[in-house]
């Protein structure tokens, strides 16, 4: 099945401008939050799929957010007693909102990470929140290969531009919950390193573009511009931060406290975080009480095997056993995470991992409960072109083909196809597919016309 979910066509180059116009249409992703890792060794085409693959990304991620939402929301009746649920620290959710918004918006922003294995994709974890990366990257990417295929009416694929699908969201945001047609961007350059960027009036000047007025804050900047206190300049914001990322750099959530209580509603909500949790993934693998036969056959066929961490037996491949045995008896066959992170920091893959760090990283996820274990999926590797070692200074001589790992991030905003950022390590490079942590690059896929 993996190999004609790819598909069997050639890519459809034919309106290929020549490759060094190709590459300088690329040089220009100086904007995106993935620009400082581009290599010279570029990719020189986005990933061609079939039309029906590239709808599955969707039709199936749309599936299991739906069942990711529910077993969250079901697991208790008020936010405190869902963090407690998921045994998490109550001060890594401090900005819930007392309003209907908070768990309408909780799942308006994913992106679910993807491998391909032998009987088709497998959704190995979702991020849900509008702290996600790849948006602004995908936006430019796919406005880059448009050109180099030579614009919309010749490229051989439509590219779906995610911020333009996200501003429709805010667009309809702001109508339903009848305030003004305006957002505040709440985010931080200390993201993206404090190097110089235009990155958030990017997407300031998009939703410009869809008739909302936009201005980007910096956390400290936020109780000022909006007017506080008092009635908030804006009303509805885009939560463009996650607290891991903004405890590390020590930042103060006073001022985001302050424009809830005053009416702004930061969105996606501070429940989506708690949707994101792994182990909400690990309770959908082993299966609800309310689950149709529908919902499990989903399961099955899109998430690899997946549990919480504990000293407790768990049913795997026909066989019940203790799961720390399981574990640590063939860890060739299982991928530990934990239940919060990012940038694939402190995934363990039981293949390639010493087996003293294994079993010592065992122990402490089962004691801990903290980490969810996933069955690993075996990749079916992607032909993709590169750039070739000649390559210099925006030119390019010629091209070659490697097989490549591709992690697909199919964006659903509002549950609409937001175009698909994917992920690789270059061909000689193997491990945990990050772009801040393991260098990997970005690119995008596109349904092929």
């Amino acid at each position: 099945m993996s190999a004609s979910w790819y598909g069997t066509e050639a890519p459809p180059l034919g309106a290929r401008v020549d490759l060094t116009t190709v590459r300088q249409e690329l040089l220009r992703l100086d904007d995106g939050e993935y620009a400082h890792v581009v290599p010279s060794g570029a990719s020189m085409r986005p990933v061609f799929l079939p039309g029906a693959s590239y709808t599955e990304l969707f039709t199936a991620g749309r599936d299991l957010l739906r069942l990711l939402r529910r077993t969250l929301l079901e697991s208790a009746p008020t936010a405190a007693g869902r963090v407690a649920a998921l045994g998490a620290d109550p001060a890594m959710y401090p900005l819930f909102m007392d309003d209907p918004a908070e768990e309408a918006y909780a799942t308006c922003i994913a992106r679910p990470d993807v491998m391909v294995g032998a009987t088709g994709p497998k959704f190995v974890e979702f991020n849900i929140g509008s702290g996600i990366g790849g948006v602004v990257d995908t936006s430019l990417h796919s406005a880059a290969w448009t050109a180099a295929f030579g614009g919309s009416e010749r490229a051989p694929f439509r590219a779906v531009d995610p911020l333009a699908v996200r501003d429709e969201l805010f667009v309809r945001a702001a109508r339903d919950l009848a305030v003004k047609p305006a957002v505040a961007i709440v985010g931080t350059l200390r993201d993206l390193g404090g190097r110089p960027s235009r990155y958030f009036e990017l997407q300031a000047e998009s939703l410009r573009r869809r008739g909302l007025d936009a201005e980007f804050f910096e956390p400290e900047d936020l109780v000022e511009g909006l007017g506080l206190p008092g009635a908030p300049r804006f009303q509805l914001g885009l939560r463009h931060f996650t607290i891991l990322e903004w405890r590390e750099h020590g930042i103060d959530f006073t001022p985001m406290r302050a424009a809830l209580d005053a009416g702004c509603k930061l969105i996606a909500s501070q429940t989506a975080y708690l949707i994101a949790n792994k182990k909400v993934l690990g309770w959908v693998s082993e299966g609800r009480p309310w689950m149709t036969a529908q919902d499990r056959e989903t399961v099955e066929r899109y998430l690899p095997w997946t549990r919480v961490t504990g000293e407790r037996s768990v049913s795997w491949r026909g066989a019940t056993r203790p799961l720390p045995e399981l574990l640590l008896a063939a860890p060739e066959e299982f991928v530990l995470k934990p239940a919060i992170g990012m940038s694939g920091q402190q995934v363990l893959v039981g293949r390639h991992c010493p087996a003293e760090e294994w079993r010592r990283a065992v122990t402490a996820a089962v004691t801990a409960e903290d980490h969810i274990v996933q069955e690993y999926v075996e990749p079916v590797p992607y032909l993709m072109e590169f750039t070739d070692s000649t390559c210099s200074a925006g030119s390019v001589s010629g091209t070659y083909e490697a097989e490549i790992v591709p992690v697909f991030s199919p964006f659903l905003f509002g549950e609409r196809d937001a175009g698909c950022m994917v992920r690789y390590l270059p061909p000689e490079d193997r491990g945990i597919v990050s772009v801040h942590g393991t260098g990997a690059l970005s690119n995008v896929a596109v349904a092929a016309r």
